[in-house]
């Protein structure tokens, strides 16, 4: 009975850091892929955003 808390200590930190390894590799996935819109609060996502709207004024 005195292992059960160590088990479950190991355990969620086990799941704590593989779900932080996926969520990184996510996030690097598509930082890299670039096909998403930038931010409208930086300076070249708000460029973006404005080349866009003179190309297509829809």
């Amino acid at each position: 009975m005195d292992s059960l808390p160590i088990i479950l200590c190991l355990g969620t930190l086990g799941f704590v850091l593989a779900f932080a390894y996926i969520s990184a590799r996510v996030t690097e996935k598509q930082r890299l892929d670039g096909g998403r819109p930038k931010s409208s609060l930086s300076r070249d996502g708000i460029e973006e955003r404005m080349r866009r709207r003179l190309v297509d004024p829809s």
